[in-house]
């Protein structure tokens, strides 16, 4: 797709915009942050960064916006390290009320290192009206951790798809925004979301609801309003639209693993995720003068509630669709290279994309063609109920096809309902990925149970789904070692680690759960790949196995700590291709050494108890030197 900046010259974004055929699609970026230190303030728990920008003009054809937000460790400081509520805002400068744009809940980023960043994507189309000419868009931070040596890196910026419009949009209007009080009973929440009136603006013919909205607090009994899953219901002229909990799982989340409880499920929100805004399309019965809208939550009360539901909700009125047959594809999930979408791309052996109704009509019928550059295109027929505004995510049949190096997957649309699609431009999308790993024809695959063994399964099967290995669930003992040589023909094979806990094979909080490894080595018995073992619900690997091997032995030693909240005890395991000289030091936090671990000869692997129950409470750093270089440092909790 075509890109073209935003200059500040007017007529040059003109002639960029319109200097193209009919059905072209151009890509307009502004970018309006660019890796902005953003720290906490303490003293008052929000800190805002505000800025002027020149956006396109109301003249602009506009298809779609896109908004990318992207948190990464600065320079100079550590990433921040608590789980706040962060915000994007947008205040049109002739107007003094601010829209929610988007809702970011940041990682705990105790764990990333200088370098790391990670970028989310949100659709803010239907806020065009106050997506353009000069506005003032606004980061909110929240947090009260110290500022003076961790923060967050920045970026924002916003894309704009030129095209034909789907629908023009007349208004948008406020209906609920703020923190509310749920539980206490001197502060009922169905006072807070009484019921709404929008009036019909001329020409209205569609009703788009956009909430964001998500639970905090901890109450001692219950932890609502964070870890609570309550229902949601939206009613609009008497009629229930929507009825839904608010609740997300957060084992699988994309970003992983985090440094704190990042596998706990909250009142849908996870820590590391920009929330997808909930955008509810229903249609308007002519005739109507005005309308209403009413938000409720499920009866909840408490004795000493903290509760609160922090909401946003917009009523945002759309004229008639532009065209009756007009589908979209959105986005390929897989196969693909973003990082957002890793765990999909992991988990699921086909490829599977998003599409959108854009046409006044239901989609019903729809023609899917979609292959890999290099190889065979398919075809396959959709069928569905997808109304005006609606999305859906379809699953592909078929294996993925690899070749060498980069690899360029196509997916077309074709046909909607049986018609011509109104505007082309958006019926074909395109991705990159890897090709997959191919690892020697002979692999050693190795799992350690950790103490609750009874939580995992493990499975390997090649391209027709025949078992070559399986422990189910039930099926393994405790802190054991599971090795299995395979000798394994050309072909490609699926390798999956179950955790029906969410905790993976080793999780800091849990304690009693003790650690464990999964590994695959080469015949020689070098490591070749070592799994993540905080890995949530699980991971699932995708290889092939043949004569010119891609993954050589990996020269990173693979070192583990656990666990890293103790009162005194706790162990150190070491890994390596090589034998090396080790040195194992553990340090108070003014860097003064406690304890040093010197073995007399060089080693490959060992595993290193580690016992300072006489020292004080407080944080301890273990650290691990290989042949003099540091290659190993983590924090302990010490707790009497």
């Amino acid at each position: 797709m075509p890109s073209c900046p935003v200059p500040n010259s007017l007529p040059f974004l003109l002639l960029c915009l319109f200097g193209h055929i009919v059905q072209a699609q151009d890509t307009l970026h502004v970018n309006v942050l660019d890796r902005e230190l953003v720290t906490t303030d303490p003293t008052a728990g929000v800190r805002l960064v505000r800025r002027t920008v020149q956006l396109p003009p109301a003249s602009t054809p506009v298809r779609r916006i896109l908004l990318n937000l992207t948190y990464a460790c600065p320079d100079s400081l550590n990433c921040g390290e608590w789980d706040y509520l962060d915000q994007v805002l947008v205040k049109p400068l002739h107007g003094s009320d601010t829209i929610e744009l988007a809702r970011m809940l940041t990682p705990y980023g105790g764990y990333y290192k200088h370098g790391w960043q990670f970028t989310w994507a949100s659709d803010v189309s239907e806020l065009w009206p106050v997506l353009r000419d000069s506005v003032e868009l606004i980061h909110v931070h929240h947090g009260y951790e110290s500022n003076n040596d961790r923060g967050w890196a920045v970026s924002l910026d916003l894309r704009y798809i030129t095209g034909k419009p789907i629908a023009p949009v007349l208004g948008i209007q406020e209906l609920y925004r703020g923190s509310f009080a749920y539980g206490d009973s001197t502060k009922p929440i169905e006072r807070e979301l009484a019921p709404r009136t929008i009036h019909t603006l001329p020409g209205a013919e569609w009703l788009r609801i956009r909430t964001q909205q998500t639970g905090h607090g901890m109450n001692p009994a219950d932890g609502c309003g964070e870890f609570c899953a309550k229902w949601r219901s939206i009613v609009v002229d008497g009629k229930e639209v929507q009825h839904r909990k608010l609740w997300k799982e957060c084992a699988s989340n994309p970003l992983q693993p985090q440094a704190g409880t990042w596998i706990f499920d909250r009142a849908d929100w996870c820590p590391g995720e920009m929330q997808p805004p909930d955008r509810l399309t229903v249609p308007l019965t002519p005739g109507m003068a005005e309308h209403v809208v009413d938000i409720n939550m499920e009866p909840y009360a408490a004795d000493s509630s903290t509760a609160v539901t922090d909401l946003s909700a917009y009523a945002v009125q759309l004229g008639r669709a532009k065209a009756a047959n007009d589908a979209m594809i959105t986005e390929v999930l897989v196969p693909s290279d973003e990082p957002r979408n890793a765990r999909m791309n992991a988990t699921h052996d086909g490829p599977r994309i998003m599409i959108a109704n854009a046409g006044g009509d239901t989609l019903r019928s729809l023609t899917i063609r979609y292959g890999s550059a290099g190889g065979a295109m398919r075809t396959f027929e959709w069928n569905g109920l997808l109304p005006f505004g609606a999305s859906d995510t379809v699953n592909l049949p078929g294996p993925i096809d690899h070749g060498p190096g980069r690899n360029m997957f196509k997916a077309m649309l074709e046909k909607p309902n049986g018609k011509r699609d109104a505007w082309r431009a958006d019926n074909s999308l395109r991705s990159t990925y890897a090709p997959e790993d191919v690892l020697p024809a002979t692999v050693v695959l190795q799992l350690r149970t950790n103490a609750q063994p009874k939580q995992n399964a493990l499975r390997l099967t090649d391209a027709s789904g025949k078992a070559l290995v399986d422990r189910p669930l039930g099926s393994m003992k405790a802190d054991t070692l599971y090795s299995d040589t395979l000798h394994l023909p050309a072909a490609t094979n699926r390798l999956q680690l179950q955790d029906t806990a969410g905790d993976g094979l080793e999780f800091w909080y849990n304690t009693e759960g003790g650690s464990g490894y999964l590994r695959l080595l080469d015949s020689a018995g070098r490591l070749l790949k070592n799994f993540e073992s905080d890995c949530g619900n699980g991971l699932v690997y995708l290889f092939r196995t043949g004569d010119t091997p891609t993954v050589a032995p990996d020269t990173v030693p693979v070192i583990s700590l656990f666990p890293r909240r103790t009162q005194g005890r706790t162990r150190l395991d070491y890994f390596a291709n090589e034998a090396s000289k080790l040195h194992i030091t553990v340090s108070s936090a003014d860097s003064t050494s406690i304890l040093e671990i010197k073995p007399q000869q060089p080693l490959k692997e060992g595993s290193f108890p580690i016992d300072i129950h006489w020292a004080k409470p407080g944080r301890y750093v273990v650290a691990v030197l290989r042949n003099g270089r540091t290659v190993f440092r983590q924090r302990i909790r010490l707790e009497k």
